[in-house]
């Protein structure tokens, strides 16, 4: 019986299993650095897309404010109504409507950018009993960096006298790094005007019936396009005299 067990024990030490050779460790040692390599590579992917993540979800929120602020002030758009509108003088003799709706190209950094003026309810004045109606207009600037910014200039309508709009060092920013701001609009027709003047016989001192807001934000390497149309809420129709 004491011989059987250690013939037994003779056979476990003989078929013990040995340990890795030295071709199993390199082997072994070579799959498992591709494999980190592999991790720290798209690791590195993953940390250097985080930035333009990061610029483009700000350049989206930007944009989105931009927007919102936008088509509040143009859904609160005040006109002076066909009823009591009277159209200017030929000779330039009788003072513009005050609350007329003009757009133009203004040129800046060797671009050009539309700049937006009209009449609104969403006037932002401390004092509301003041008055309820702005004169807003939209316009780009240069920045101190050097880029162009999207300013928004509200006046209380009483006050107005042209001298104290577009104050670019008091009017708040909406965006920055601002690659284009462009309007676009449509009359009563159906035809898209680049610029308007609802106070001009070139549009029949008609207001548009619909705006396209088109904004860029970025840089020369990569931007983002933001685009919006909304029908105005209220309208004068052309003069058909």
């Amino acid at each position: 019986m004491i011989k059987k067990n250690r013939i037994n024990q003779n056979k476990t030490k003989k078929y013990r299993p040995r340990g890795f050779t030295l071709v199993e460790v390199l082997v072994a040692v070579t799959i498992f650095g591709i494999v980190v390599s592999m991790l720290f590579a798209s690791f590195n992917i993953v940390i250097s897309n985080v930035d333009p993540i990061n610029a483009g979800l700000g350049d989206y929120e930007m944009a989105q404010n931009a927007m919102d602020r936008i088509k509040m002030d143009l859904k609160s758009l005040c006109l002076t109504h066909d009823s009591i509108y009277f159209l200017p003088d030929m000779e330039g003799n009788d003072d513009p409507d005050r609350f007329r709706l003009i757009s133009e190209k203004v040129s800046l950094d060797t671009r050009f950018f539309s700049q937006l003026r009209f009449a609104s309810f969403e006037h932002l004045g401390f004092n509301r009993k003041t008055s309820r109606i702005g004169i807003i207009t939209y316009y780009a600037h240069p920045s101190k960096e050097g880029s162009i910014v999207l300013k928004r200039s509200d006046v209380a309508a009483v006050f107005y006298d042209g001298t104290n709009e577009n104050n670019a060092g008091n009017d708040p920013v909406l965006c920055e790094r601002v690659r284009s701001f462009e309007l676009f609009f449509m009359d009563q027709d159906g035809k898209t005007h680049e610029h308007w003047d609802s106070d001009s016989s070139d549009f029949d001192f008609a207001t548009p019936y619909s705006i396209k807001i088109k904004l860029e934000i970025g840089d020369k390497e990569r931007s983002n396009i933001f685009a919006t149309t909304m029908v105005l809420p209220t309208q004068r129709y052309k003069d058909e005299s």
